[in-house]
């Protein structure tokens, strides 16, 4: 998996807390995608720093070959940002999986099918009376 990262307005110190924790924590999503080639995903990573709140915004968008998704956290400190955006990601990744195995155990599908069947079985009773 490659990774680019573009950072704005951080400091040093900020900047090498940053790519450390980082480095860490893309581990993670490097597992989910061992079924895709390491030269056909790329990670983007952003990081912007909000110096009137004092804040800092990640985004991460992952481009596979069959799909592109994007994450995005702001917090007050840099590793909450970035653990929070990770998991966002990560039930994005895990969900498209799931799709692409075709496995109707996944939390979201399942809640997707079960909306639908409502709906239908509303539709039926509305209809009968």
């Amino acid at each position: 998996m490659e990774i680019n990262v573009f950072r704005q307005n951080l400091a040093p110190k900020e900047e090498k807390v940053f790519v450390s924790y980082l480095m860490q924590k893309t581990a993670v999503i490097e597992e989910l995608l061992t079924k895709f080639s390491a030269d056909a995903v790329l990670l983007k990573v952003s990081i912007e720093k909000f110096e009137k709140h004092d804040a800092f915004q990640v985004e991460f968008c992952l481009v596979l070959p069959t799909k592109t998704f994007v994450a995005k956290e702001a917090s007050h400190q840099i590793t909450k940002a970035i653990d929070l955006t990770k998991d966002r990601l990560v039930a994005q990744i895990k969900k498209h999986l799931a799709l692409l195995r075709g496995d109707r155990s996944h939390k979201g599908i399942i809640q997707g099918s079960i909306k639908t069947r409502k709906k239908v079985l509303v539709d039926e009773f509305a209809f009968v009376e």
